[in-house]
């Protein structure tokens, strides 16, 4: 007998929710979550879909957008420098903070985005290096929101 799939929507605990995904990337396979919030537009908005995969760490790249563990929150941002085994992120929305985590915070890697049936190249060399561009502008963001 054949039943009808439903699509359900199931609210957990942000800490069980990463539990589970850190566990199935942890065997290798990839997952692919909502966004929540928007810490990362213009780029990616809140409800966007990510697939995310465990990195190998000589793989990561400025511009990449990496799931890690930032003082007990997950976060997903941008990686925008790398120094002395340290890893720098910042939220595309975010007009000044900077996260700063050690290689062992780095969780997974962004490998595709979706906005509803549309995949976002957020991978891409272009769109890694506007994420940059934007980056970089931050003050001059900063002083248009002032007015």
């Amino acid at each position: 007998m054949d039943q009808a799939i439903t699509n359900k929507s199931y609210r957990v605990p942000n800490q069980m929710f990463f539990d589970i995904i850190v566990s199935e990337l942890k065997t290798g396979k990839s997952v692919k979550f909502n966004v929540a919030g928007n810490s990362m537009l213009p780029f990616l908005k809140d409800s966007d879909q990510v697939v995310i995969k465990q990195p190998n760490l000589s793989d990561v790249k400025i511009g990449d957008i990496l799931l890690v563990k930032y003082e007990g929150k997950f976060i997903l941002h941008r990686l925008v420098k790398i120094s002395n085994g340290e890893y720098y992120l910042a939220g595309d929305g975010n007009l000044d903070q900077i996260e700063r985590v050690s290689e062992e915070d780095v969780l997974a890697l962004v490998v595709k985005g979706f906005r509803g049936k549309r995949e976002l190249k957020v991978n891409n060399k272009l769109n890694k290096r506007l994420g940059l561009v934007w980056y970089y502008i931050r003050p001059l963001r900063y002083l248009i929101n002032k007015f």
